[in-house]
């Protein structure tokens, strides 16, 4: 059997995606609720050190500490200290350390970052903040000591001779450490599918562990004695670095290759792959869900499992035979070819990561294509200038700082030809999320794709050798074909006619509706989530594959309603979600205040246009069937307060009818309440009722509710919020109308789906799901 390792590590990979389906929760962080915000002492030993940012954007130590309680998968506590000037312990070192503990969390929202999977793939049970040691005993560790130590030292060489922006970026390429790079530009990379360059991986092996093995060779250096050193070394520059998984994989990869001439053995690449895959898993099961280990595993088998059978249609020496009729045709042809080749390892690295990229990311970089064609090609010479700083800085910073030019450079050109793609459009694909199944299926079309293609190609070259010859252009159709029939099968999203979504943002309220194609927004904002839009409502968004807010309403001005909206605007203005049209409340001049006018110059400045609607109005969503009707506030009418003024909408879609009420209360909900009244059955009896200002106690009345009459009633708020939201009396009047009652304090993110007819209802945290 050929590549029985590879066979192995297939069935070992699907046995520990089985049990991780299955039984994930037995490996996860999962702390007491008590415990979370609690100070406590820990003893333990100094693992590791490195320097981070804190939510404020300090740089301060950060100590991993093997308690002396540690046992099963998790390894490590995670300690920020309180500020950089606290005693910092070294490596080995055995300490007592107290601090305040922050629990890690899974998410309440579709799409969200899960800190609780992440940090668990890294054995981190819970993080100390505000730490300080309180005593320390033993002796450090000298290697990892002196490695940690090393590393700062060429950290703080960068900053001698390069620009901050310049230094934090080789500070991530040559030695792992992100924590000094801008947020922007990490956004940036990432939107353009070049995110990877900042991971110490193939290139850096490539680079500096092959060069050094080729320096010795050159110097006579005998390859049993030239193999190990350069081993070594690698090895030693991966555990400085943090030795990620990409680094792990690629360091053992590099091991083998050297090794198997001086052992007389023949090197296989996708056999080194499967054995670097088989102890990762081994060592850490969780590995299988972390985005990083899937990219960095799954660029290899594109480049050296699927792109052999693509190439063929990237490179035909059949037409170059026809075309080239002398040298300097020849030297074009051959740059033709390499710039064919490159596309082709592109595209191949494309079809095996793209359901990473579905299940992790639910978007595409489509820049990416071209991005890492120019990209990729400037790494060498970047991280050849960046090794001469890190070495010269300590003779001369003068004489560092002439290859801190060339760095300047390129790095200045990858970020101009990055933000050339900013506002591109169609510079995104928003896929959306794919579930499990259809990413095993795609995967097997992906592991037989080969086994097919050469099947195919036995089929043409025995039976049909004038089409293999003169139409062997069928014979590709047919490979391609299969390829992207799966593409469509892993990416294709069935909507539902109707969805409404409401999304767990804390003390704040952010409803998405989905027509088919379209989307509206009600609200976006939060008083308690930090950068709710960025870290909840646009993952969210993507999640759901959505490109574009066809109308973004908003009730009042209030912060905990618009403060995610402006992130999401922010956006926008950098190539991201595009809101097409902004549905603002009718108000008097009086009524405007300060966040109010800041959203209309902020629509302005991005081309927005702006509605005003109120009572009385009609919006319509093309194409889907659903009416909005705008029953707050009155046109001319002075309002005490924001949120007497808050826009309320009823939807009807076929027989199912919902009330969005904003933060109504007052003057508001006194002309509601008439407004429905005197309209018969029109408003009456809606299907979902959004409880108005998340439950407060002076609204949603028992007359208000006796016209309404809910089936489900939906309240958003944040957990233990200070208002005591919802109120203990609104809830008794709710619970008195036998509406069923859900809140994403405590369900996570609601989603409500409906054809017009029949309705379903799910919570995201708990995974409950009613019909009716």
């Amino acid at each position: 059997m050929r590549r029985p390792l590879c066979l192995f590590s297939i069935i070992i990979a699907a046995a520990v995606f089985l049990y991780l389906e299955l039984f994930s929760e037995h490996l996860l962080a999962n702390m007491p609720p008590d415990m979370d915000g609690s100070c406590i002492t820990l003893c333990g030993t100094v693992s590791f050190r490195e320097y981070r940012k804190d939510y404020t954007g300090s740089i301060l130590p950060v100590l991993y500490l093997v308690p002396e309680e540690s046992s099963g998968n998790l390894k490590y506590v995670q300690c920020y200290m309180g500020s950089s000037e606290d005693y910092v312990s070294s490596i080995g070192e055995k300490v007592m350390i107290e601090g305040k503990v922050k629990a890690f969390t899974a998410p309440t929202n579709p799409g969200e970052f899960n800190s609780l999977l992440y940090y668990s793939t890294q054995k981190i049970s819970y993080r100390l903040t505000g730490a300080r040691v309180t005593a320390a005993s033993g002796d450090m560790s000298l290697v990892p000591e002196y490695l940690c130590r090393t590393r700062l030292f060429f950290e703080k060489n960068l900053d001698k001779v390069l620009e901050p922006s310049d230094s934090a970026m080789l500070k991530a390429i040559l030695l792992g450490d992100r924590a000094y790079m801008d947020e922007d530009t990490k956004d940036l990379y990432q939107k353009c599918g070049i995110i990877h360059i900042l991971s110490v991986s193939a290139l850096h092996i490539s680079i500096l562990g092959m060069g050094l093995y080729e320096f010795l060779r050159r110097l006579k250096v005998k390859g049993v004695v030239a193999a190990p050193f350069a081993i070594l070394f690698m090895y030693v520059y991966g555990t400085m670095c943090g030795m990620s998984t990409s680094a792990f994989r690629a360091i053992l990869m590099f091991s083998l290759r050297l090794l198997a001439p001086v052992v007389k053995r023949t090197y296989d690449i996708l056999t080194a792959l499967a054995l670097a895959g088989l102890l990762l898993l081994i060592e850490q099961p969780l590995y299988l869900y972390n985005s990083g280990f899937l990219f960095s595993f799954g660029a290899i088998i594109g480049i050296a499992y699927v792109m052999p059978q693509l190439q063929p249609v990237f490179v035909s020496k059949k037409w170059k035979m026809h075309l080239v009729t002398d040298e300097e045709d020849e030297g074009l042809w051959k740059y033709a070819d390499k710039l064919k080749e490159s596309f082709a390892a592109s595209f191949s690295i494309f079809v095996v990561t793209l359901p990473v990229y579905a299940s992790s990311y639910y978007t595409y970089p489509i820049p990416g294509f071209i991005l890492n064609l120019v990209v990729v090609p400037l790494m060498a010479p970047l991280m050849i200038a960046g090794l001469v700083c890190l070495f010269l800085a300590p003779l001369s910073t003068v004489l560092a700082m002439i290859p801190g030019i060339l760095v300047h450079y390129i790095l200045t050109f990858i970020g101009f030809v990055c933000r050339l793609t900013e506002n591109l459009p169609g510079r995104t694909w928003y896929i959306g999320h794919t579930d499990h199944l259809r990413i095993v299926l795609y995967l097997g079309v992906i592991a037989a794709f080969p086994i097919a293609s050469e099947k195919l190609r036995n089929f043409f070259t025995k039976k049909k050798r004038k089409l293999l010859g003169e139409k062997a252009y069928i014979y590709e159709a047919l490979r391609l074909g299969s390829l992207i029939a799966a593409m469509i099968m892993l990416c294709f999203q069935v909507r539902p006619d109707l969805k409404i979504s409401a999304l767990d943002i804390g003390q704040g309220d952010a409803i998405v509706i989905e027509l088919k194609d379209k989307t509206v927004l009600i609200d976006g904002g939060s008083t308690s989530k930090k950068q709710v839009g960025k870290y909840t409502m646009i993952p969210f968004l993507k999640y759901e594959g959505i490109g574009t807010i066809d109308i973004a309403v908003v009730t009042h001005e209030d912060m905990d309603h618009i403060s995610g909206l402006f992130e999401v605007m922010d956006d926008m203005e950098k190539g991201g979600i595009r809101i097409e049209n902004l549905i603002l409340p009718g108000i008097t001049a009086e009524n405007k205040g300060e966040n109010y006018q800041k959203l209309e110059n902020r629509a302005l400045e991005l081309g927005i246009p702006i509605t005003y609607i109120t009572a009385g109005k009609e919006l319509t969503v093309p194409g889907t069937g659903a009416v909005f009707t705008c029953l707050n506030p009155g046109s001319g009418t002075v309002y005490e307060g924001a949120n007497e003024y808050s826009t309320v909408l009823h939807m009807r879609y076929g027989d199912f009818t919902a009330l969005f009420t904003g933060d109504v209360e007052g003057s508001g909900q006194e002309q509601l309440r008439g407004i429905i009244e005197s309209s018969g059955d029109r408003y009456k009896n809606v299907t979902l009722l959004k409880v108005a200002h998340h439950g407060s106690e002076y609204t949603t009345d028992r007359e208000f509710l006796d016209y309404v009459n809910p089936r489900i009633a939906l309240i958003s708020c944040g957990r233990d919020n200070s208002y005591g939201h919802p109120h203990r009396a609104l809830l008794d009047r709710l619970e008195a109308t036998d509406a069923l009652i859900y809140r994403t304090d405590r369900g996570g993110a609601i989603s409500i789906i409906t054809d017009g007819k029949k309705c379903s209802v799910s919570t995201f945290a708990d995974a409950a799901d009613e019909k009716f």
